[in-house]
């Protein structure tokens, strides 16, 4: 069905709330953990008279701490969300409804595990398209550095790369969608097969899907720029006001909060603008590989450009081996029936 980017928004609003509440959270604790590494850099200055040194180093850890514990909370606590949402889209779009009587998020999580078995197969075949759309975008775009003999072209083709390299995260998912559409189809095949024609469709697709992916970006872009601004000279008073008239650290509190209002930005992108860039990717690509079916001579071609698109595919030849000699409830990727 062709329901709008809100609609869909709209409906799948559990599992925003939901990445809100968790990022939210994860935000208050990264500014006690700061708060906490900011006491102490201003105890070294106490203690040994130095602003310089001693107190940057510390700053520095304390961003690696949040951004490690950022990267954690993303891999093993939101994936699954992230990944049941996908599913959830994918079934609206296709139908314009979900199955009654079950929370959206619980129902999400139970299509992930009824199409991958576990969430480390998910992630591993997430990461495998991810590699390999890389590699086929930088192939597209060196395509195009044949027209740079024209004025300007070579701008036209920056930016486009640009485009393309921003939006290549949430052009997996879409991918990913696929792999649930064609379960929801009961088509016999492996999820991998799934993944590699989904990956052929979009480049053949790759056109009608950049005009949304433009569109993305200029969107991500501005609202980063506003919310960044928007965090960094409220956190700028407030840190200058803690820091009183200690010589020489005025700097050092300018530099905390860039880092305080980078990571306020970060959290409040990844959980109200990532979900939703998601809809308009997974919707464009769905909406753009309408009636098309992979074409081989191009999947030929592509496992002649693209190392990772190559162990996609022999990946999928690899598990569909498998699969003609197990059942389907005893092999660890499940057949999509």
């Amino acid at each position: 069905m062709d329901l709008s980017v809100m609609e869909i928004v709209r409906r799948t609003f559990p599992f925003i709330l939901t990445r809100i509440l968790i990022y939210v959270a994860f935000a208050v604790g990264a500014f006690l953990f700061l708060g906490l590494m900011i006491g102490l850099g201003f105890l070294f200055v106490k203690m040994f008279g130095e602003t310089g040194g001693p107190f940057f180093i510390i700053i520095i850890i304390a961003f690696v701490v949040v951004y490690g514990a950022l990267r954690f909370l993303e891999r093993y606590v939101l994936y699954m969300v992230k990944l049941g949402h996908v599913s959830v889209i994918t079934e609206l779009l296709r139908t314009g409804q979900i199955p009654e009587g079950q929370g959206m998020v619980s129902y999400g999580k139970d299509k992930v595990t009824e199409n991958f078995g576990a969430s480390n197969v998910a992630f591993v075949l997430d990461a495998m398209v991810h590699a390999a759309v890389r590699q086929i975008q930088r192939w597209i775009m060196r395509v195009g550095n044949f027209f740079r003999f024209i004025p300007g072209s070579q701008y036209i083709i920056g930016i486009i790369n640009a485009i393309m390299a921003i939006s290549l995260s949430y052009i997996d998912e879409a991918i990913m969608s696929y792999v649930f559409l064609r379960r929801s189809e009961q088509r016999q095949e492996t999820v991998w097969k799934s993944a590699l024609d989904g990956v052929t469709l979009y480049t053949q697709s790759w056109k009608s899907v950049l005009k949304s992916a433009t569109i993305s970006v200029v969107f991500i872009y501005a609202f980063n720029i506003a919310l960044f601004l928007l965090f960094y000279f409220p956190l700028l008073l407030i840190f200058r006001m803690f820091g009183g008239d200690t010589p020489g650290v005025g700097t050092l509190l300018g530099f905390l909060a860039l880092v305080g209002a980078y990571v306020l930005t970060t959290v409040a992108k990844r959980a109200l603008i990532d979900p939703i860039v998601t809809i308009i990717m997974i919707r464009s690509y769905q909406m753009s590989i309408r009636g098309l079916e992979p074409k081989i001579d191009l999947q030929q071609r592509l496992l002649g450009i693209s190392s990772r698109f190559r162990r996609l595919f022999d990946k999928a030849k690899e598990e569909e081996a498998a699969a003609q000699h197990h059942p389907p409830a005893q092999h660890q990727d499940p057949l999509i029936e």
